[in-house]
């Protein structure tokens, strides 16, 4: 019997995989095998970097792109500069991994995804399921590309549409899940009209100033529909109605703030790794919708940050402490509440952002309504 060796890229995903495997990522042999089998490179044909854009041959990649292609490193494949007319790319393995995991899909589903990009993603849940992907993406030029990567990798039972994912797309009939993997304000009401009875909706919703991964259910007759925070993730935003315009408080992601002076004295929980970090600014943004994601004016802080009613001051929240951006009174007295409601977070048990639950509730145009969460509460 003779066996063929693996291949560079094989050898390649296998160590990402496993990189994934040791991360906590990757928890499933399902996932594992479709992180293995179907092949990211084909799905990549260039991407953006410090020195700008890299043209790469996605059927013969050298071993400086295996090498990029096959770290768990999110790729800018598009810029609103280029011919796409947007942001595009393909996401970061670990948080691809983590939103299949937390997908719990099994063979035969029927699968939306919203927001196509290069294909990579529509072809590990092909892979997963064995059943169709209906995947719908605003740019026409990204769409082609996503369509001849899936094509140039052999996957079947993926079509890529060229559509407004506000309105998911209704002459499928009912998917068993919709996975988003664009940042969105809120979830259109027709998702929910196209879900099977047990489906469920896995999108980054616009909350604390990132996209933590939601799951969102269905309600029954009469009920009202919940989302439940997964992990702490962020995207490049959703074009059109699925966030453009959209009043999600604060405004200030991605602005700057002052330059804090230093640390701000006092207690503060200890001992913050990536995940509990992440935890505890879940717990801030649950209580206070002043949290957001902001720097300071010299870059050397950023993050998470809770600002003042007119967003041009507040607090840093880093894992070693406090900083203030800003010296007036209102911004002492939000550094206090900041640092009590830390407190409180890690005397009630440092409760984590799985732990976390909303209510959505209907709000923007009649035109084309979202449902946002309307209260953040931890589940019981």
């Amino acid at each position: 019997m003779t066996t063929t060796a693996p291949t560079a890229w094989q050898q390649a995903a296998d160590a990402l995989v496993q990189d994934l495997r040791g991360k906590g990522a990757v928890r499933t042999d399902a996932v594992a095998r479709a992180l293995r089998e179907v092949p990211r490179h084909l799905f990549v044909s260039g991407h953006y970097g410090p020195g700008g854009f890299t043209a790469v041959d996605p059927e013969q990649p050298t071993p400086e792109t295996l090498a990029i292609v096959y770290s768990d490193r999110g790729l800018t494949t598009h810029v609103p500069d280029d011919t796409s007319g947007t942001s595009s790319s393909t996401s970061q393995p670990s948080i691809v991994a983590k939103m299949l995991e937390a997908a719990d899909l099994h063979p035969g589903m029927d699968v939306l995804e919203i927001g196509a990009g290069t294909g990579w993603n529509s072809a590990l849940i092909a892979h997963i399921t064995g059943g169709p992907v209906t995947a719908v993406e605003h740019s026409e030029p990204v769409a082609t590309e996503a369509r001849a990567a899936l094509e140039r990798a052999a996957v079947p039972g993926v079509r890529v549409h060229t559509g407004d994912g506000y309105l998911g797309y209704p002459s499928n009939g009912y998917f068993d899940r919709i996975i988003v993997t664009c940042g969105i304000a809120g979830i259109p009401p027709a998702w929910l009209d196209q879900l099977t009875p047990n489906g469920m909706i896995l999108a980054p919703l616009a909350h604390g100033g990132v996209h933590p991964l939601t799951r969102v259910y269905a309600p029954g007759p009469g009920g009202t529909p919940t989302g439940r925070l997964v992990t702490m993730a962020d995207f490049m935003t959703a074009a059109g109605p699925l966030y453009g315009g959209r009043p999600v408080p604060p405004s200030s992601r991605g602005s700057y703030l002052p330059v804090p002076a230093g640390r701000v004295a006092g207690p503060f929980p200890g001992g913050l790794d990536r995940d509990a970090f992440a935890d505890l600014c879940m717990f801030l943004a649950g209580h206070d919708p002043r949290v957001t994601c902001a720097a300071s004016e010299d870059g050397t802080y950023g993050g998470c940050a809770v600002v003042t009613e007119d967003e041009t001051a507040g607090v840093f929240v880093q894992p070693d402490g406090l900083y203030s951006a800003g010296s007036d009174a209102e911004t002492a007295a939000l550094v206090r509440t900041t640092a009590d409601r830390a407190a409180a977070w890690d005397v009630s048990g440092r409760p984590p952002l799985i732990a976390w639950s909303c209510s959505m509730q209907l709000a923007g145009p009649s035109s084309d309504p979202l449902l946002v969460p309307g209260r953040w509460h931890i589940a019981e």
